[in-house]
C-alpha cells in the first residue's frame, strides 16, 4: 500500500511563489518588446505606404509610390499680375481668376509619379482574375508590357480612373481616391507662387510640352520621372499628360473645387497639368482644363491622393 504524504501549506506557498515570479517575467518581457515590435510594425507599414509593392501579395502587383504632402494652405489660382492682364474674359477662366485662399488642416498622401501603364495594368489583371470570363482587352499581350511600362497610362475616362484609385485604397488599406482639383495644385505648386515647378520661365528641357525642348516634345508622353521633381517629390506636376481630379468643372470656384463629383454625376471634370501636346502656357501650375468625364484620350492621365492614416 503507498503511503500519500500531505505536501503542507510551506509547499504550496513555494509553488505559487514560483508560478507568480515566472508570471512576473513574462510579463515584464512583453511589455518591454511593445516598443520594438511597434517600431518594427511602423516601418513596415511606412515601408508599404512609400513603396510600390504590396508586401501582402506577391510581387505580380505594382502599386504606385506615394509622397507625403504636409498641411498648410495657399493661393489657389494664377498668381502673376502680367499675366493675368495679357488674358481675355474668356481665358481667364482656364487660369483660376479670380483665386482662392485655401488651408489644408490635414496631410495627405499623392502619387510621387502618373500613374504608369504598369501600375494600370496590375489593377486591370487583377479585375480580370475575379472576372475570368470577363475580357479586358486593354491589358498588353505577355510579353510586350516592358516595352510601354513606365509610360503613363491614358485613354482612361474619369470613371476608369476613378476606379483604380479605389481599388489602390484597398491594396493599401488607405481611403484613396483621385485628388480634388485644390489639393492637385497645392501639391503640384509645393510652397511656390510661380508658374511652374522650378521657376517662372519655362526654359529647357525642364518638363515635356509642345515647346519645351525635351526629346518628347509635341509627339508622344515621356516615361514618368524624366525631369525634375518639384519641392514635395512629385514628377511631372507640369506637362506630360493632362491628370483628371475628382472635382466637377467651374467656371469660377465656388467650393467644388475642394469636393469630388459623384459617380454617377453628369458633366465635366477639372483635369490639370498640361501636355506634350499643348504649349508652355498651358502646363502652368493655375492651368485648367475641362473635359466630359467619360472622354478618353492620348494625353489624358492621372495620378491618386489617398488619406494620411488617423494617428
Amino acid at each position: 500500500m503507498k503511503v500519500q504524504t500531505n505536501p503542507g501549506k510551506g509547499s504550496i506557498r513555494h509553488l505559487l511563489l514560483r508560478r507568480f515570479l515566472w508570471v512576473s517575467v513574462i510579463a515584464i518581457l512583453a511589455i518591454m518588446s511593445v516598443p520594438f515590435v511597434a517600431s518594427i510594425y511602423d516601418k513596415f507599414i511606412g515601408d508599404w505606404i512609400h513603396s510600390g509593392v504590396n508586401p501582402m501579395q506577391s510581387g505580380a502587383i505594382v502599386l504606385p509610390e506615394l509622397v507625403l504632402i504636409p498641411a498648410g494652405s495657399f493661393d489657389m489660382g494664377e498668381q502673376d499680375a502680367a499675366f493675368i492682364e495679357n488674358l481675355d474674359a474668356e481665358e481667364k477662366k482656364y487660369f483660376g481668376i479670380p483665386d482662392k485662399h485655401i488651408q489644408f488642416d490635414r496631410p495627405f498622401y499623392m502619387s510621387q509619379y502618373e500613374i504608369t501603364n504598369e501600375q494600370y495594368g496590375s489593377y486591370l489583371r487583377a479585375q480580370k482574375s475575379r472576372h475570368p470570363a470577363e475580357k479586358i482587352s486593354n491589358i498588353p499581350p505577355d510579353g510586350e508590357e516592358s516595352t510601354a511600362a513606365k509610360l503613363p497610362a491614358v485613354e482612361i475616362n474619369w470613371q476608369g480612373a476613378m476606379a483604380y484609385a479605389a481599388w489602390l485604397g484597398e491594396q493599401k488599406r488607405l481611403s484613396c481616391r483621385l485628388p480634388t482639383e485644390a489639393e492637385w495644385e497645392y501639391a503640384a505648386r509645393a510652397g511656390l507662387k510661380t508658374a511652374y515647378p522650378w521657376g517662372n520661365e519655362v526654359g529647357v528641357n525642364n518638363a515635356n510640352c509642345s515647346q519645351c525642348g525635351s526629346r518628347w516634345d509635341g509627339h508622344q508622353a515621356a516615361p514618368v520621372g524624366q525631369f525634375k521633381a518639384n519641392p514635395y517629390g512629385l514628377y511631372d506636376t507640369s506637362g506630360n499628360v493632362w491628370e483628371w481630379t475628382c472635382s466637377a468643372w467651374r467656371d469660377q470656384y465656388d467650393g467644388q473645387e475642394q469636393q469630388c463629383a459623384r459617380m454617377d454625376e453628369f458633366g465635366s471634370r477639372v483635369l490639370r497639368g498640361g501636355s506634350w501636346a499643348y504649349d508652355s502656357k498651358y502646363m502652368r501650375s493655375s492651368v485648367r482644363g475641362e473635359f466630359d468625364a467619360g472622354i478618353r484620350y492620348n494625353n489624358f492621365g492621372f495620378r491618386v491622393m489617398c488619406l494620411s492614416p488617423a494617428k
